[in-house]
Formats: structure tokens, C-alpha cells, sequence
């Protein structure tokens, strides 16, 4: 059920914010693609769930969101220019993501 929900949800929405428990089934019920760790927000994930791509990241309110992508191609440039931010980040740019556009 819970499952499903999440899956409408991603079908509707560009991402969808989870609580730590559901992370855990979530990441149950996908197959993780690519996974890095980004050393500031923990990790970041291409995943496929239910046939949709997505990018699992950690804000800077620590809040779980899962992006749903168009295309791997997508999802991979989305985790590249993520982690291009972080290198920045630890450079001291003084920069922000904006985790919810």
C-alpha cells in the first residue's frame, strides 16, 4: 500500500519527500543504480523504481527526496552536477541547492 502510494506520487509529482522508515522500504523495492557519497548530505542514488528512473538525495533540512528523472542519461548529469556542487561546497562558494525545484 505504502509502496503504491509512492508510486502514484512519483507518477504526479517531479519528487516526493520520505520519512527515515519509509527510505528503508523504499530502498527495499528498488534496484540502485549508481550510489555516491557526497561527504556533506549523505548519499545520493540513481535508482529505478517500478520502471522509473529516480535520484534519491538527503537535503540540507536532512529530508529524504526522490526525484523522478526522464532518462538515466538524465539522472546521471543531474549526480554529476551534485557532485560538482559539493566539490565547490568544500572549496567554501558559499552556495546553496535548492532541493525543491
Amino acid at each position: 500500500m505504502i509502496v503504491d502510494q509512492m508510486i502514484s506520487d512519483l507518477s504526479n509529482k517531479s519528487f516526493i519527500v520520505l520519512d527515515k522508515d519509509k527510505l528503508n522500504l523504499f530502498l527495499s523495492e528498488v534496484k540502485i543504480l549508481k550510489e555516491e557519497n557526497t561527504y556533506l548530505n549523505d548519499f545520493i542514488r540513481i535508482i529505478n523504481f517500478n520502471e522509473i528512473i529516480c535520484i534519491q538525495e538527503t537535503s540540507d533540512k536532512n529530508e529524504i527526496i526522490v526525484r523522478r528523472m526522464n532518462s538515466l542519461k538524465e539522472a546521471e548529469d543531474f549526480v554529476q552536477e551534485r557532485l560538482d556542487f559539493y566539490d565547490r561546497k568544500w572549496d567554501g562558494c558559499g552556495c546553496k541547492i535548492d532541493y525543491y525545484s
